[in-house]
């Protein structure tokens, strides 16, 4: 009996767009970034790995805030601005109480370590750092700590290069081929024609037979360049309206 099957685990539906998706690989949780169109004002939302809401709909009334990172029980934003790339702006959000941990204008986010900011401040030359404790805004100049960057285990397929497996040749995709590999099976990802569309496809095999295959997105109106990101077991895609996430374990 095969072991290996693709089976959704949840889709999630979002009211705008989704603009940004950023994951803390430790606490398999998402957070994810929305925008209204007519304002462009974003949104942020967490959910966990099954589905379940942990931050519903967190927002804010200026538009330069944009999602940097999501480490433990926070939110970490940045300010962007029409001026520059980069504006002075740093706040963090602890979800559980959804209160604002601090948030400083006269700083520029650097790095995200584990428990601790990287920053520069936009009055001061460069070349001097300053590190905030992430869950008190503590700033310090110079901190006894061997920094850590934060555990990332998330993935993305390839395009496949080099002789397909004869077995492939019953996938009959469009353009691209792309593959992943995954404890003893491979994955893999492509688009179907059908009349004017495109169906996005996910299939499981062995070096020698597939073993699973699955229709993810139907009626595409183009290729997508990326189709999904990776993370242990779990497979995330993005719809064609960029308005929900389906997600699969394989």
């Amino acid at each position: 009996m095969n072991k290996y099957t693709i089976n959704k685990a949840f889709e999630k539906h979002f009211p705008f767009p989704i603009w940004k998706i950023e994951v803390d690989c430790s606490n398999n949780c998402l957070a994810i970034e929305y925008r209204d169109p007519a304002d462009t004002l974003p949104s942020f939302s967490v959910i966990n790995f099954e589905g379940e809401s942990i931050l519903e709909r967190h927002t804010t009334s200026e538009k330069e805030w944009t999602l940097e990172a999501i480490q433990d029980d926070f939110l970490i934003f940045k300010r962007f601005g029409t001026s520059s790339p980069i504006q002075a702006g740093i706040e963090v959000l602890h979800i559980p109480s959804q209160s604002i941990v601090f948030s400083y204008r006269e700083y520029v986010l650097k790095e995200v370590y584990k428990g601790w900011l990287k920053v520069a401040h936009r009055s001061i030359p460069s070349g001097v750092d300053y590190y905030i404790d992430l869950k008190t805004g503590t700033i310090h100049n110079a901190v006894d700590e061997v920094f850590q960057l934060p555990h990332n285990t998330v993935t993305y397929p390839i395009p496949f290069q080099g002789k397909l497996p004869n077995f492939t040749e019953l996938l009959s995709f469009e353009d691209q081929l792309w593959l992943q590999t995954h404890q003893e099976i491979f994955i893999w990802c492509y688009h179907k024609k059908e009349d004017d569309h495109y169906n996005l496809h996910l299939s499981l095999s062995t070096r020698n037979e597939i073993l699973d295959s699955k229709i993810i997105l139907k009626g595409l109106d183009r290729l997508i360049p990326q189709p999904y990101f990776q993370v242990k077991r779990h497979i995330f895609f993005l719809s064609n309206t960029k308005q929900e996430i389906a997600t699969y374990l394989v």
